[in-house]
C-alpha cells in the first residue's frame, strides 16, 4: 500500500503536467495503485489533493528556510542558501510548474493554508536583506520584489529544459545559449546577480 508521500508525489507529477483543471483524482489513484475511495478517505478529494501537495512543499521549503537563518549570519551567504533552497528540493520543475500556472491563472486555485507559507518564505528573504543592510553589505531594496525576482528566474530555469536544448542545438558553438547548467549552478549565478543588484561584492567560491 502506498504512503500519503507516495500518493502526493504522483498528484504533484499530475498537476505540474496538466495543471489543476486538467489533473484528474480518478488518474492519480490509479496511477498511485489505490482505489479512488481509499484516497478519498486519506487525503480528500482533488481540492484537498492539490492543497496537501502545496502545502508539503512549501512546508519544506520554510523549514529548510528558518533553518538556514539559525544556523547561517553571513548575509550573502544567506541569499545564496535562499535561492538554493527555492529553486531545489525534490523534483523542483513540479514545484516550478505549478507555480508558474498559478501565476499565469492570478492565483485561483492556491488554498487558503498555503497563503500563510508562502508570506513565510518573504519573511525569510525581508530578514536576510534587512539584516545584511546592518551589516554594511546591502542596501536597502524592497523584499517582496526582490522575492519575485528569485521566483521568475527560479521558475523559469527549471521548467525550460526542453526549449533551452533546441535552442542551444541551434546556437553556434561555444555560445551561451547551448550550455545547460545543473540546478545547483543555476542557482549560485542566480545569486550572483541579485547579489551585485543589493550592491553585494561576492566572494569567490571554492572549487
Amino acid at each position: 500500500m502506498p504512503s500519503n508521500d507516495d500518493i502526493l508525489d504522483i498528484a504533484a507529477a499530475a498537476f505540474a503536467d496538466k495543471g489543476y483543471e486538467g489533473a484528474r483524482v480518478d488518474e492519480i489513484a490509479k496511477d498511485a495503485n489505490v482505489n479512488k475511495a481509499t484516497l478519498y478517505y486519506r487525503i480528500g478529494g482533488k481540492e484537498a489533493l492539490y492543497g496537501a501537495v502545496l502545502e508539503r512543499i512549501f512546508s519544506t521549503k520554510v523549514a529548510a528556510l528558518h533553518k538556514m537563518l539559525d544556523s547561517i549570519d553571513d548575509a550573502e551567504q544567506r541569499v545564496r542558501a535562499f535561492t538554493s533552497i527555492l529553486i531545489g528540493g525534490d523534483h523542483p520543475e513540479y514545484f516550478s510548474a505549478i507555480m508558474l500556472r498559478e501565476i499565469a491563472d492570478g492565483g485561483r486555485n492556491l488554498p487558503d493554508n498555503v497563503l500563510p507559507l508562502m508570506g513565510r518564505t518573504v519573511g525569510a528573504l525581508e530578514k536576510t536583506l534587512t539584516e545584511g543592510v546592518a551589516q554594511g553589505r546591502f542596501k536597502p531594496v524592497n523584499p517582496f520584489l526582490v522575492h519575485m525576482m528569485l521566483v521568475g528566474a527560479c521558475t523559469l530555469y527549471s521548467t525550460t529544459g526542453p526549449i533551452r536544448c533546441r535552442v542551444g542545438a541551434l546556437a553556434p558553438k561555444g555560445s551561451s545559449l547551448n550550455m545547460q547548467m545543473t540546478i545547483n549552478d543555476a542557482a549560485n549565478a542566480i545569486a550572483d546577480m541579485l547579489l551585485g543588484g543589493v550592491g553585494a561584492v561576492p566572494t569567490p567560491r571554492e572549487t
